[in-house]
């Protein structure tokens, strides 16, 4: 038990002890901020509270959090209770419940193999892997293709949770320089040299956290430098394009690379239901590793996404996400006109460069004192950043009608950094 008063460790310090991200311990405290068991000082850090846990804040009337990853809001309650009605109808509903094969049925994965296709993937249902999510197939493909001591080569800002993956399997991560379009070739040619490189993990399609979306060209210039360095590709594509615009590296180079997606980013978080399409000569390592993780995945909760897909319902929830969005970048726009930010019509975040001044922390913290909350840049790095500081906003993650606000205060403290000694100007 600290006493109060005791100053805590930076946030940092803090994540290498706990063996979690720093974004992890940034929510601990905001969290813990709220229910006033922490107090911050400018300038100094975080000290223990004097009070008792205050009650519970309402997520709607509590800071205006677009720090986290969420997928728009969508009206799922009337699509929710048809679907499982549908489903409760079929006279072998409860073969839903028995034991299936570790790849997934087959009617499924016929189905999946179809969205697949729409998505400028062609893959044979033979070579489908469904998931409990698109966590669950990263830790099946990185189980399936790496052994401890392994180097595994990942963008220079990137999903937080591939750090704990990593960390899980004693990997080492070797960054590799991105710019506004993905993965710089140069800089993978030159870390595919690294002692130990086995694989690549990337997200092609709008990038966690920068948003960069890798187009055509650079994709085959990609798929080539891992065929010349014997790499293998994870390609994590849970925020695929909904157009055919361009296609998955998997689609290049697919016997190199194992491809990942799910519907959680598109539909809902709790909406459990991923994929793996499999090089044909890892099936069956992938598959022995799927069994090991949870022997199969819920045949329920994929039974009502193929549902989903087959009746077009799918489809339609992806229109009303684009309706959102388009109003969600509409706000954006207005905003923060004159910042600098990138991001695409399609992603519920954009990647926001801070004017000179700033730190990615030192912005977040003190948008947290004006009840806003957003990601740093800090959270993704796999080494301190080099490129300036920047945090990541996602646009969905509050009630539509706090998003302009939230973003108004965003726009006045970026255009107020502190000056030399800390201060405001």
């Amino acid at each position: 038990m600290l006493a109060p008063g005791t100053r805590l460790p930076s946030m940092r310090a803090l994540a290498e002890t706990l063996g979690v991200t720093v974004g992890t311990v940034y929510r601990a405290i905001e969290l813990a901020e709220r229910q006033g068991l922490v107090r911050r000082r400018r300038g100094s850090g975080v000290y223990v509270g004097k009070t008792e846990p205050a009650a519970p804040d309402n997520a709607e009337s509590g800071p205006a959090d677009l720090s986290q990853n969420q997928p728009p809001r969508l009206e799922l309650d009337a699509v929710l209770r048809r679907g499982m009605d549908e489903m409760s109808r079929r006279p072998d509903v409860a073969t839903l419940l028995t034991d299936a094969d570790s790849q997934g049925a087959l009617a499924h994965r016929q189905v999946l193999a179809g969205w697949l296709a729409g998505l400028g993937h062609e893959v044979g249902p033979d070579r489908l892997i469904v998931t409990n999510g698109a966590q669950q197939a990263l830790t099946i493909a990185l189980g399936a293709l790496t052994r401890a001591g392994d180097a595994l080569l990942v963008e220079e800002f990137t999903y937080p949770g591939i750090r704990d993956l990593a960390r899980f399997f004693g990997l080492r991560l070797v960054p590799v320089a991105i710019d506004g379009e993905g993965l710089v070739p140069e800089a993978l040619a030159e870390a595919a040299r690294a002692p130990g490189a086995r694989a690549l993990y990337c997200m092609p399609s709008a990038q966690n956290p920068t948003t960069a979306t890798m187009p055509q060209e650079r994709r085959k210039r990609i798929a080539e430098i891992v065929e010349e360095a014997g790499l293998m590709v994870i390609e994590d594509d849970v925020n695929y394009r909904p157009d055919e615009s361009v296609r998955p590296i998997a689609a290049i180079s697919a016997e190199r690379t194992v491809y990942v997606t799910s519907f959680s980013k598109t539909v809902a978080p709790g909406f459990r239901v991923g994929l793996i399409a499999s090089p044909a000569a890892l099936l069956t390592d992938l598959r022995a590793a799927a069994q090991t993780a949870s022997w199969m995945a819920a045949p329920l909760m994929t039974e009502l996404a193929c549902a989903w897909i087959a009746d077009g319902t799918l489809r339609e929830l992806a229109h009303a996400r684009a309706r959102i969005l388009e109003r969600a970048h509409a706000v954006a726009r207005d905003m923060l006109s004159g910042l600098d930010y990138q991001t695409e019509p399609h992603n519920p975040q954009l990647w926001l460069r801070l004017p000179a001044g700033w730190t990615g922390e030192a912005f977040a913290e003190r948008l947290a004192r004006r009840e806003v909350l957003v990601a740093p840049g800090d959270w993704f790095a796999i080494q301190p950043a080099v490129s300036g500081p920047a945090v990541r906003i996602s646009l969905t993650g509050v009630d539509p009608s706090r998003l302009a606000p939230a973003l108004a205060t965003l726009a006045a403290e970026a255009a107020n950094p502190p000056g030399p000694m800390g201060f405001r100007a």
